[in-house]
């Protein structure tokens, strides 16, 4: 059977990590299993113990700390947060892709502990902080003090996105849910072809702009790179392919950042954005950072 994938969903607290993950639970044909973490704050309005949250005081929290229960764990406001070890793992080696929507201190932990071919990783943000001042204080949960400190633990997350696969801006509900579900299509956690991702597509694309018009810097980059020892150990090295792949990724992780993602349903913003990545490609050497 194949084995399931561990779906991360994190970014500072407020910026819609819920929202997301609720819109996409609505969508029987991802198939997704929603992770439940244990806690010691106390259940807000609505929430139920076993399906919002595990709720336990801290001695319990601290006990399964110290017994490795957990795969991840972080306190925050006094409040301490973690995922059930057992509880992931079961799921996952059912097949089942398993969403966790976490704190960032926690994600980073999974991030260095686990394989990153059993994780699909996406760090979401907003579109500016304003916006995000504005959404902690829309949910009128908090005090000023909390809020404040949610601010300022956000200054210290956002520059830990980099470390994640994925970064997607919440500009609109809508645009981050088809961009989360592109990106679970294009890692090949669903039960529907990949073929049917925009990045597929993006990359059919991008082959085509290659082909009509830089295959003369393809055989220029060749040429630059034949005597280097990259190449001579690596004579099967595929440079059209290579220049495909980078400008592939880079583009489609662009797009998820900075725009909707229907602006790659247009084959002129691809050629035009292809023109202004083919600048941070360098063709003097044989393998370069995606």
């Amino acid at each position: 059977m194949k084995k399931g994938k561990i779906i991360i969903l994190s970014g500072p607290s407020g910026v819609g990590k819920g929202t997301i993950n609720k819109e996409l639970a609505k969508d029987q044909t991802l198939n997704l299993t929603q992770s439940i973490s244990m806690t010691t704050r106390e259940p807000r309005p609505g929430e139920v113990d076993g399906v919002n949250y595990f709720f336990v005081d801290k001695k319990t929290f601290k006990d399964a700390i110290q017994h490795d229960e957990l795969i991840e764990h972080a306190e925050f406001i006094g409040n301490y947060y973690g995922t059930p070890r057992k509880y992931l793992y079961d799921k996952i080696e059912k097949g089942e892709n398993v969403v966790l929507e976490i704190e960032v201190i926690g994600a980073t932990q999974i991030l260095k502990k686990e394989e990153p071919i059993n994780l699909v990783s996406i760090f979401l943000m907003p579109p500016n902080l304003k916006q995000l001042e504005n959404r902690l204080r829309n949910r009128g949960t908090e005090n000023e003090e909390v809020i404040k400190q949610r601010l300022d633990k956000a200054l210290l997350e956002i520059p830990l996105k980099h470390k994640y696969q994925y970064v997607i801006t919440i500009d609109s509900v809508d645009d981050a849910v088809k961009k989360v579900k592109d990106v679970l299509l294009k890692e090949n956690t669903l039960s529907m072809d990949w073929k049917e991702s925009k990045y597929y597509k993006l990359k059919e694309d991008i082959k085509k702009v290659i082909i009509d018009q830089y295959m003369f810097l393809v055989n220029n980059w060749k040429d630059n790179v034949i005597h280097l020892d990259d190449f001579k150990e690596d004579k099967d090295f595929n440079f059209e392919e290579y220049l495909v792949n980078f400008l592939t990724e880079k583009i489609y992780k662009y797009v998820l950042a900075f725009k909707e993602i229907e602006y790659l349903d247009n084959f002129t913003n691809v050629q035009s954005i292809a023109e202004k990545f083919m600048l941070d490609f360098n063709f003097f050497t044989i393998k370069q950072d995606l």
